[in-house]
């Protein structure tokens, strides 16, 4: 893989070169104020700690001497500029170019190798890696009745049939295709999963029309706003082998947020069982006994 498709264009080229000579300078400044003895230096400036205005001295002579013009320091407006520039639909592409810019620009500065910087530039690339955009449900979109026995067996039945209905909407089969177009390096693995992505956009509508008993209410609307990030992550997953990064970021929400989805699950399960809430085999709400049979 060529290094140059990382690299945007001539316009930072130049810019690397001024900050290349710029950090040149510099180095050349410290190099030789930082002698213990030399023909510009006097017994005297030996024994004393430089000032400021010594070292813009220093660094003026050196200038004067080399017949070489500082490069003006280039404008932050110049860099969010070029950051800006190499941005794309590929999010690998677009921050591994950013974090080219970011980091000639802090090496320039002398920085780069220091854990601070280091630590800013990785949050900066972890930002451009959320791109979780599934869409927001609230308790304004479901519909809230009062807390019976009746209500919670209805909303027990309801809740496990609907998602018996959504065949598709299977972490196994995500896993699986994600598994196999990372193993063969072939997106062809991956064709199947935006009729995944369709059925988990699905369930989470179906999962917000359902009547929700007063109290579940909280622990309800997490699991549709659940449900519906892992839509939004199988979207990403799409793209594992095009863009790595965003689909490596699709795998660690996918992941991440099927785990909260299990421990809502489990909550309302226990919720339901403390409530004296039993299903019988023939009902769908039998399925809520693979989330309290270890409770």
């Amino acid at each position: 893989m060529s290094v140059r498709q990382y690299l945007p264009s001539a316009q930072f080229a130049t810019l690397v070169g001024a900050l290349a000579l710029s950090a040149g300078l510099v180095y050349a400044a410290q190099y030789v104020t930082g002698r213990p003895q030399g023909a510009q230096l006097t017994a005297a400036t030996t024994n004393k700690v430089p000032s400021q205005a010594d070292w813009q001295q220093t660094l003026d002579e050196i200038q004067l001497n080399s017949g070489i013009s500082l490069p003006d320091t280039p404008d932050q407006s110049v860099i969010d500029d070029l950051v800006a520039g190499v941005q794309s639909s590929n999010v690998t592409d677009s921050v591994a170019r950013s974090l080219v810019i970011k980091l000639t620009n802090a090496k320039a500065q002398g920085l780069g190798n220091d854990i601070p910087t280091q630590e800013q530039l990785i949050a900066e690339a972890t930002a451009a890696l959320d791109t979780d955009q599934a869409p927001v449900y609230t308790k304004a979109d479901l519909t809230s009745v009062a807390q019976t026995n009746d209500s919670l067996r209805l909303y027990g039945n309801k809740t496990m049939s609907t998602f018996a209905r959504h065949t598709n909407a299977k972490a196994s089969t995500v896993l699986l295709a994600v598994g196999q177009a990372v193993d063969y390096s072939d997106s062809k693995y991956l064709t199947g999963l935006s009729v995944v992505q369709a059925d988990y956009v699905a369930l989470a509508a179906d999962l917000a029309v359902v009547p929700v008993p007063s109290t579940l209410v909280p622990l309800h609307l997490q699991l549709v706003n659940d449900i519906a990030r892992m839509a939004s992550a199988v979207g990403n997953l799409r793209f594992i082998v095009s863009d790595p990064l965003r689909g490596l970021t699709g795998l660690g929400n996918f992941e991440g947020v099927g785990d909260e989805a299990t421990r809502v699950l489990t909550t309302i399960a226990g919720t339901l069982r403390k409530g004296g809430i039993l299903f019988s085999k023939d009902e769908p709400g039998a399925s809520w006994s693979a989330f309290v049979s270890g409770t």
